[in-house]
């Protein structure tokens, strides 16, 4: 019989916000970083964990696995969870991220975005914006965090070198290494971009319904944000104005509604840039990622754009939120002053977070899990679509060919934040549309991640959303 490994350390959960399972991770990732727990170290049993601290056991298991997709415990089958060799180094350089506090912590989401909380454990977790990191090569990933516990070299150097090679073969674009800069998120890229590149005070235009944490972090660095209305293809250039000193665009899979922003609107967007001298902020938001469609290379690999294309990407969609590294690619005119900014602010990428996506680029990791998880998301997508047209006729699902969610726009008037808040409580979480509109027009409309959404799951998720959202739509 085996003997149960005792609690000998503290989880500070005050003042946490965000899903309970991703407070209880991040305290017990503070735990090995002031050493309480050590590599190598057993940890106790879910139930046990649950008992001591006053918590659910599936909160804790959820916890762990989060832990271990990220490379700093591993769990054997039928035995124990210990913490894998190199965590306390990697927690102690900020490896996962620092752990969410209070309602306004970097990086969280405007309150109008937040997914509503679940009453009751989540189920289904719909929540866009998220890969699955079940997903990774244990193997590859626990292979890279091991080199990057111990970087020998100029690790942010090796990753713009590597990022160099990875972005013109994954995503058609030459860039020069040292026009790369390096961001924990792709918010703080934005903040540092809109100073660095004289956009303080200026109007930006900023897709409608738009991306809310890119709007959030432009207008936290003074710029003046002008919302504009797009349509299924994305944002038009005869509804810029001469005025406008940059655009925040996401043409690979619009941010909500999921469009792809065909070659010709690419075109007339550059046209616009040039001929005003203005900026295109390019978010490649899900853009490694597309299904039975050709691909369309981002807006800055076109011969026109080098000087005029703020080019943005992250980690996150691919691989994990707990790396935090996040990269803006910025014409060589800017790179001066983008060097200058990062030095008086002292903002960077972990050490540790950076030798791990280079060495997960550089032993071919990075590219064999998107084959994988392409294969993985594709199949996700066509059940989660398939059973939506089966249970929920008055909805149309959007943004079917890239990224990693559709968004769901009905046929009749649908409080969408009510029916997000009535489906959390049923243990499914998505995010209601409306609250992304800035302008006078709002939509209304269900985002539906189905990245974590297993295939067998799909009919059920479905089937609900199609009950709650019948139910509202008959009462009003």
């Amino acid at each position: 019989m085996r003997t149960a490994t005792p609690v000998n350390f503290t989880l500070d959960l005050n003042g946490r916000s965000g899903p309970r399972s991703s407070q209880v991770a991040h305290a017990l990732i503070d735990a090995i970083a002031r050493g309480q727990v050590h590599d190598g170290d057993r940890l106790p049993s879910t139930r046990t964990m649950a008992a001591t601290f006053g918590l659910a056991r599936t909160t804790v298991v959820a916890a762990y696995e989060e832990l271990a997709a990220a490379g700093f415990l591993v769990a054997r089958p039928g035995g124990s969870t210990r913490v894998e060799r190199g965590a306390g180094a990697a927690a102690r350089a900020g490896a996962f991220g620092a752990g969410p506090r209070g309602a306004s912590g970097a990086g969280q989401p405007p309150p109008a975005a937040a997914a509503p909380r679940p009453a009751s454990p989540i189920t289904y977790d719909l929540r866009p914006g998220l890969a699955d990191p079940g997903l990774i090569s244990e193997r590859d990933w626990t292979r890279a965090m091991r080199l990057a516990a111990s970087p020998t070299r100029e690790t942010h150097q090796d990753l713009r070198d590597q990022l160099t090679g990875y972005l013109r073969r994954a995503r058609g674009l030459a860039v020069d290494p040292e026009d790369i800069f390096l961001f924990p998120s792709v918010s703080n890229a934005l903040r540092a971009v809109a100073v660095t590149c004289g956009l303080t005070g200026q109007p930006v235009a900023f897709e409608d319904p738009g991306y809310a944490k890119a709007r959030l972090a432009l207008r936290e660095a003074g710029a003046i944000i002008r919302p504009v209305p797009v349509d299924d293809d994305g944002i038009r250039a005869q509804d810029l104005r001469g005025s406008d000193r940059a655009c925040y665009v996401t043409p690979a899979h619009q941010f909500p509604l999921g469009g792809r922003m065909p070659v010709h609107r690419r075109a007339d967007l550059l046209t616009w840039a040039a001929a005003g001298d203005a900026l295109v902020l390019e978010d490649d938001y899900d853009g490694e990622f597309r299904y039975d469609v050709p691909p369309l290379n981002p807006l800055r690999s076109m011969p026109a754009a080098a000087g005029h294309v703020v080019y943005l990407g992250t980690s996150s969609k691919i691989l994990a939120r707990g790396l935090r590294v996040s990269w803006a690619v910025l014409p060589a005119r800017f790179r001066a002053a983008m060097a200058e900014y990062l030095e008086a602010s002292g903002e960077e990428v972990s050490q540790v977070s950076a030798a791990f996506l280079a060495s997960f680029i550089a032993t071919g990791a990075l590219t064999r899990h998107q084959s994988r998880a392409m294969r993985t998301y594709r199949a996700r997508q066509e059940r989660f679509v398939a059973a939506c047209r089966e249970h929920i006729p008055a909805a149309r699902a959007l943004g079917i060919e890239a990224g990693l969610h559709v968004a769901l726009v009905f046929d009749r008037p649908l409080d969408d934040e009510a029916a997000a808040a009535r489906l959390a409580d049923a243990g499914l979480a998505c995010l209601p549309l409306s609250p992304f509109c800035a302008g006078p027009a709002r939509r209304s409309g269900l985002l539906c991640g189905y990245s974590r959404l297993p295939e067998t799951m799909a009919r059920g998720a479905a089937a609900l959303i199609g009950r709650v959202t019948a139910d509202l739509m008959e009462i009003s």
